[in-house]
């Protein structure tokens, strides 16, 4: 067992629990994306995805890192979750409906047609219930209990399955079917905050100024973090959406976002190897770094071990089967995603080195270097997209995911080896 016994145990259960539900819920994901690729075609599915890109970009606005401190805090003390659980709901809920606000007044600047803009209004409630399901995995973090996140999410993706199948079957509006995961997500919060009350876990939503200004301030941050390697993930979209293309690729725009957008979900699913278990890794990081530095270094060491190789074999059967991926989810309109899935794939062991790294400076309390590499990351995106989606569309995007990630990989070596300098000087 690489982490040792009962913690490895431990760590590697709740790394499967997520992991196997985020297969099934991935698996129900891919599954509307062919229904909606084959019932409403490319452009449907490019509208499609900007409605699901729109509040995907924002989720982590209204996280921004609450989360991770939150997680520290009560893995050393537990006896404040009541007090922190309520202000962060209390945190949450205002800042949706803000970033909501804003958002809606801002789409007025886009040249989107008035249907799609409001089919993107109608999921921007996603903020919200997004930001509700993060709240309650705060108490499943902790507690090393992702089985019952994993079991509520499961339950709230069959019903948006059901909800998308229904709805593609009986050609309603795809307004209506992206909107289905609003609705699913609403259930999963009610699902889950029935496990948080049996966890015994009590809701105290009174504002407390000197709890809600400790998590803001202590989590910018990382907030700030999260915010600009969202722009990272999802601004190439956002960008093809409204940018000339070059016409030798014979599509819009919004056909354009649908080509590009299928293999990057490919590639989302097998980002989540690292998100998981590093949500495992983490809160016993915090405690391996209390006791020593040896390890901390062995417990890390061996996460990134584990990534690296996963990423790299990842890598080959990404790349190998990536005609026969496109082909299932999206048939032959989509041939053109083939080069964008391998371009993601040959940089996957990229992304899966940076995760445990910025998770590492968290720990260390080091989490002030992060904003500074993001932001960089972000520009740097932003500006390479800009410059050469009009001569290379898709596959210009495809090449700068990659590159803007490597970047912020040097940028973590190095504020990583200076964290760890002064904290074990």
């Amino acid at each position: 067992m690489m982490f040792g016994s009962t913690l490895g145990i431990k760590i590697a259960k709740n790394t499967l629990y997520q992991l196997v539900g985020k297969v099934v819920s991935m698996s129900i994901t891919v599954l509307i994306v062919l229904i909606v690729t084959r019932f409403y075609g490319r452009e449907g599915y490019g509208s499609f995805s900007l409605m699901q890109t729109w509040p995907a970009l924002f989720y982590v606005v209204v996280d921004f890192g609450i989360n991770a401190v939150a997680a520290r805090e009560l893995s050393k003390d537990w006896s404040k979750v009541s007090e922190y659980f309520g202000n962060i709901l209390l945190i949450r809920l205002v800042f949706s409906f803000i970033v909501m606000l804003l958002l809606i007044l801002s789409l007025r600047l886009f040249p989107y047609s008035s249907w799609l803009k409001s089919g993107i209004v109608l999921s921007l409630s996603l903020i919200l219930t997004q930001a509700l399901f993060s709240c309650t995995n705060i108490i499943f973090q902790v507690k090393l209990r992702y089985d019952l996140s994993v079991l509520g999410n499961l339950l709230g993706y069959l019903i948006i399955l059901i909800l998308s199948l229904y709805l593609s079957f009986i050609r309603a509006d795809v307004r209506l079917v992206s909107f289905s995961y609003v609705i699913g997500g609403l259930v999963t919060f009610i699902i889950n905050m029935i496990f948080v009350g049996r966890m015994g876990v009590k809701i105290k939503l009174k504002y407390n100024k000197d709890v809600i200004r400790y998590l803001i301030l202590s989590s910018l941050p990382l907030g700030l973090m999260f915010v600009f390697s969202q722009i990272n993930f999802k601004a190439d979209s956002i960008l093809l959406s409204v940018l000339k293309l070059p016409g030798r690729f014979g599509l819009s725009n919004i056909e354009s976002v649908g080509v590009y957008s299928l293999p990057y979900k490919v590639f989302e699913v097998a980002l989540v190897v690292p998100t998981f278990l590093m949500n495992s890794v983490f809160p016993v990081m915090v405690n391996k770094m209390e006791k020593s530095a040896d390890d901390l270094k062995i417990l890390f060491s061996k996460a990134l071990k584990i990534l690296v190789f996963t990423a790299v074999t990842a890598s080959i059967v990404g790349i190998i089967f990536a005609p026969w991926i496109v082909g299932v989810l999206g048939g032959s309109e989509f041939s053109q995603s083939v080069l964008v899935l391998r371009i993601l794939f040959s940089g996957l062991v990229v992304f899966y080195m940076t995760q445990p790294l910025a998770w590492l400076l968290v720990t260390m309390d080091s989490q002030k270097f992060l904003p500074y590499i993001y932001l960089i990351s972000a520009f740097f995106n932003v500006s390479a997209n800009y410059l050469f989606i009009p001569k290379y569309s898709f596959l210009g995007s495809s090449v700068i995911t990659i590159v803007s990630e490597l970047l912020i990989l040097v940028m973590l070596l190095f504020a990583a080896q200076k964290a760890w300098r002064v904290k074990y000087a």
